[in-house]
């Protein structure tokens, strides 16, 4: 038994011993297949090896090529060891030079692989005492990409002292179309795996698609404990970075063309930016504070420029294996510096704002990365100043509010969020106009209501001493109302109200892809009652009207398409208005006013204002105009018809076309049958009495506020009977004797034949009224004719003051009313 035991050992070791000189000189051999094996699986089938040998201490290894193409050459390999050192736990030497490998970078990496490579900690240790004493040279890594080529030198090299420390140090040089820079790393690693280092770059430059950066130089220190990275500080600057206008290379579609442009970013710069700040682990997760700043940043958005742009954002940052989380840990700042906006429009001061928060949260699963933000901007007051071909610069003064911006991309790449602006409000000072309170939500892909808006203004008030209207607040929507399937079509509904009464109702519709649309705003009918609602709820200048009752409506209505505004109409009714002023009281005012144009305002024949009764002193009854807007520039007004009664009899106005726009106009009064006696009564000649009709007409001329008379001429339809007061009379003829004194006798009862009165009126000079007379006193030298020519004194300077004013107001608020087209 002992014997077959020792044939049995010795055997077993002549086996080993067999073996053992095989593996030895086939060694050379399975070393190769082995390196083979390991290269295959990175995608690197090996060619060829000139030189490759091992021994019991020694490794040789002379150019390699690996790769379908030669894309990994190593020119020598070089490691010694000793067994008893390696036991002992001291590396081995390795000596490596004229490495080369080119890599293709075209396929791309997904997002999600790349966040869980970041976040992912894993819970195992990684033990690796030590690293090979090594130096590197003369080795190149070729980086090949779609966008351009890239070639690191790489040299360094790993010592050991005495302390039991590694000391690592590699140096690179990166060069190619797509930028430079020198690079170094340096770093200590102890036994334990615990490694301490930093990582520096200067003379970078960098060029690739989308973004160029002149200058950027900085270094980033690390610490790892136990081959775990524990914290990361960073500081770098960076200058002269362009970020160029983005080309689609998307077909545009036909219709583009025939539409405005639509406001999109162009070409981009930042003369200096610097980013500093560190993270680090705690608990799991990764936490940091980085400051970014920007200074002499350029910006093209659409016909706007941007100059002077700097901007310091505070920011705070947490990675954990569920996500990302990127906020401000205080408000950031930015300043907008010099705008040029293509427009004829600037702003006093450089405009800016400050980011009370910006949180975005990043997290990942099975499906892909969705985003999620919430951003809250508090702009800053601004002052724009408008030019103006015909007045002055247009002074406006923003209070833009809080704007919040909240939404989320979800893991199919649909964007859902909201705007949000609220307490907003401007100022126009030069017109006395603000709008405060102003709000506004705006809707992204909402899952009920898709793209739509909210908006309201608190309060649009006239700031003047005194008012034209009183505070008016204004809500508002926009929605998509097109069926599934359908071109979408934006919906806007407006109404407005005063002291909650809801007055003003704005409909609008635009289909997007026809650019065709439609806006309609009505004022509904009003209902006025004494006691009840007044117009001055709507005016503090109608404040002077007591007594209003009647209704009044009014609307108007525009259609485009993408050419413009292609038709477009109006119209204003005013049913048995009645009132009573200071002044002037009014008795059934009746309007129709419908126009075909509002753009150039325009209207057909025939437009009418009828009313019963107007008592300004001078009571006027069934008034009725006829008229026609005329689509001049500027408009004007052909009165076709104009007339009322008076004193038993008719007065009218020749046709005329009235010019808002002209220093003066002329018109000619016609007067028909009206009472001698009531005329004389109106115009106060004291004195005088009388019975008859007169007839005539008077030509007025009024310029610059100022009404004239150039020989008016009145008379008598019939003969009839004068009466003189003796007292008066004998003031009108200024001279005394007998045939004075029967004259005077014959006035007292003067029976004409022809009667006839003149008028003149010039711009220096009260009015001149010229009677002239023939006729006698039946009692008085047997009815002998006398023939009278008398100046006569009177009060109608005031009527005439009054008709006026009447006619200047009613010219000034056409004049303003066309002045806004």
């Amino acid at each position: 038994m002992v014997k077959q035991l020792k044939t049995g050992l010795l055997v077993l070791l002549s086996l080993i011993i067999f073996a053992g000189v095989g593996l030895y000189a086939f060694r050379n051999s399975l070393l190769e297949v082995l390196i083979n094996e390991q290269l295959c699986k990175q995608g690197f089938p090996l060619q060829s090896i000139a030189v490759l040998d091992i021994s019991l201490n020694t490794l040789r290894l002379h150019e390699l090529k690996a790769g379908n193409n030669g894309e990994l050459q190593v020119g020598k390999i070089l490691v010694n060891w000793q067994l008893s050192d390696l036991l002992a736990g001291k590396p081995a030497l390795v000596e490596i030079s004229g490495v080369e490998m080119i890599l293709d970078l075209s396929a791309k990496r997904s997002a999600l692989d790349s966040m869980q490579l970041a976040t992912t900690i894993s819970g195992k240790d990684i033990r690796i005492p030590w690293l090979p004493v090594l130096s590197l040279e003369d080795s190149v890594i070729r980086l090949h990409s779609v966008a351009g080529d890239v070639t690191i030198a790489v040299s360094g090299s790993i010592v050991h002292d005495h302390s039991n420390t590694q000391e690592i140090r590699f140096d690179t040089i990166i060069s190619g179309s797509l930028g430079q820079a020198k690079g170094g790393l340096a770093a200590t690693l102890d036994a334990q795996g615990n490694m301490q280092g930093k990582i520096a770059i200067s003379q970078g430059r960098l060029n690739i698609p989308g973004i160029k950066i002149s200058s950027f130089s900085g270094e980033t220190a690390f610490a790892f404990a136990a081959l775990h990275l524990q914290h990361v500080q960073t500081e770098f600057a960076l200058a002269g970075i362009n970020l160029p206008e983005q080309k689609s290379e998307k077909p545009v579609p036909e219709q583009m063309d025939e539409t405005p442009t639509a406001l999109r970013l162009g070409d981009a710069a930042i003369g200096h930016a610097t980013l500093k700040g560190g993270i680090y682990r705690l608990s799991g997760s990764w936490n940091g504070e980085f400051d970014l700043g920007i200074d002499g940043g350029e910006l093209i958005a659409g016909p706007a420029e941007i100059h002077q742009l700097s901007m310091a954002l505070p920011m705070q940052v947490k990675f954990n294996p569920d996500g990302w989380h990127i906020g401000l840990r205080n408000p950031g700042q930015v300043a907008l510096g010099k705008i040029i906006t293509g427009y004829p429009l600037r702003f006093r001061d450089p405009p800016g704002f400050s980011i009370s928060q910006a949180d975005l949260n990043v997290t990942g699963g099975p499906h892909g990365l969705a985003l999620k933000h919430n951003i809250i901007v508090m702009p800053e007051n601004l002052t724009m100043l408008v030019k103006s071909d015909k007045s002055a610069e247009i002074e406006v003064n923003i209070h833009p509010g809080k704007i919040a911006a909240v939404g989320e991309v979800n893991v199919n790449r649909n964007y859902q969020g909201q705007l949000t602006l609220s307490e907003a409000s401007f100022n126009l000072p030069q017109s006395a106009i603000q709008f405060k309170n102003i709000s506004a939500i705006l809707y992204l892909n909402d899952s009920e209501i898709g793209n739509a808006a909210d908006f309201s203004i608190g309060k649009l008030r006239h700031l003047a001493s005194e008012p034209l209207f009183a505070d008016l607040s204004i809500t508002g929507d926009v929605r998509n109302k097109a069926k599934q399937g359908k071109s979408t079509e934006y919906a806007l509904s407006v109404t407005g109200d005063v002291a909650g009464l809801q007055f003003l109702k704005i409909k609008g519709a635009h289909v997007l892809d026809s650019g065709s649309g439609m806006l309609k705003a009505e004022v509904v009918p009003l209902n006025f009652l004494p006691g009840s609602l007044q117009p001055r709820v709507f005016s503090p200048v109608l404040a002077q009207l007591d007594n209003v009752s009647g209704q009044v409506s009014a609307i108007a209505q525009l259609k485009w398409s993408t050419k413009g505004v292609h038709s477009s109409r109006g119209a204003l009714e005013m049913r048995n208005v009645s009132f009573t002023h200071e002044t002037a009281k009014i008795k059934d005012l009746n309007i129709a006013l419908n126009l075909n144009n509002l753009l150039t305002p325009g209207s057909l024949p025939g437009q009418k204002i009828t009313v019963e009764q107007i008592d300004f002193g001078i009571p006027l009854e069934n008034l009725l105009i006829s008229y026609q807007i005329l689509d001049t520039s500027p408009p004007q007004v052909a009165l076709e018809k104009a007339q009322f009664s008076m004193m038993d009899g008719m007065i009218s106005v020749a046709p005329v076309t009235i010019d808002p726009a002209a220093k003066y106009s002329d018109m000619l009064i016609r007067i028909s049958n009206i009472d001698l006696e009531s005329f004389f009564n109106l115009i106060k000649v004291d004195g005088l009495a009388g019975s008859g009709h007169l007839d005539g007409q008077v030509p007025l001329t009024i310029e610059e506020d100022q009404l004239t008379i150039k020989r008016g001429h009145l008379a008598a339809k019939a003969p009839g009977i004068l009466h003189f007061q003796p007292q008066k009379a004998s003031q009108w003829l200024a001279s005394a004797g007998e045939e004075m004194n029967l004259l005077l006798q014959a006035m007292q009862d003067f029976h004409y034949t022809e009667l006839s009165l003149t008028l003149d009126k010039s711009v220096a000079h009260d009015l001149v009224a010229q009677l002239s007379l023939l006729g006698n006193n039946p009692k008085v030298k047997e009815g002998q004719n006398f023939r009278l020519n008398i100046r006569l004194e009177t009060d109608i300077d005031k009527i005439l003051q009054k008709i006026n004013y009447g006619y200047s107001l009613s010219h000034e608020i056409l004049r303003g009313s066309f002045r806004l087209h």
